[in-house]
């Protein structure tokens, strides 16, 4: 049952084409670059329940039972104001998803995951919205030695940017096996292949991704904003120029 699930889910990233359709974002057009959201591939778009937050959006995919994305419009101010807020773990299942298509917190429980975000708990700028952050429809099963190292690392660059550039649209997401997806819990959540995160600089600064192995040896590096497309099914930043979408920037790491 997994295994035609995956190939639904997956099959844009296999070189079969797709359609789009584009998530909701009505309800939050500020966090999105040129108030746009990203498409999702048809072969994606199943299951899928869309969440604004107070600084954050994401779409959860009752299939893989986590996020497909995770969207923040992260600026000079948020990074200075999320210095001051304590990190205070309070992991939940998403009660905005239902019950059917989200994770819950026992199927992490002894996965030999971390439970990973997508948008940073780090760059919440208020207690409320740190909470927020810590939906697991937020959250991927992620490998300890990317969490706790080189991912950290990459969140934090993405902060220093943020801070130097005054402001960055930024999504970030998993990417999966289309020929074997692992899962955890009773639940099935799937354990992505790779993690991505994505960044555009406003006013045609260009754009690129990070992308790491969910696995040891942890290994990461910068790709383009289509690489990330060709291998999820998620057009990120729609509004992108093609070249932009297909050179991209020297990002840090």
């Amino acid at each position: 049952m997994l295994k035609r699930l995956a190939i639904l889910l997956f099959s844009a990233a296999i070189g079969l084409g797709f359609s789009t359709a584009q998530a909701s974002s009505s309800a939050c057009p500020h966090l999105f670059e040129a108030s746009q959201a990203p498409n999702l591939a048809s072969s994606v778009s199943a299951k899928v329940t869309v969440v604004c937050y107070t600084d954050y959006a994401l779409a959860n995919s009752g299939v893989t039972k986590g996020p497909l994305w995770s969207a923040e419009h992260l600026t000079k101010e948020q990074v200075a104001l999320a210095k001051n807020v304590t990190r205070k773990d309070a992991f939940h299942a998403d009660k905005n998803v239902p019950a059917a298509d989200r994770a819950e917190l026992a199927d992490y429980k002894g996965s030999g995951y971390d439970r990973g975000h997508m948008t940073p708990s780090g760059d919440a700028p208020s207690a409320d919205s740190q909470y927020e952050t810590f939906t697991l429809a937020n959250i991927v099963p992620q490998n300890s030695t990317l969490n706790r190292g080189k991912w950290s690392r990459i969140e934090a660059s993405v902060r220093a940017m943020a801070t130097e550039m005054d402001e960055l649209y930024v999504i970030t997401g998993p990417i999966f096996d289309a020929d074997s997806i692992p899962t955890i819990g009773d639940n099935r959540v799937a354990v992505p292949k790779y993690v991505w995160k994505a960044v555009s600089f406003p006013n045609g600064g260009g754009a690129g991704a990070y992308r790491c192995t969910n696995a040891a040896p942890v290994t990461c590096d910068v790709v383009s904003i289509q690489v990330i497309t060709d291998a999820t099914g998620v057009t990120i930043f729609p509004d992108l120029s093609q070249y932009d979408r297909q050179h991209p920037i020297d990002l840090p790491l």
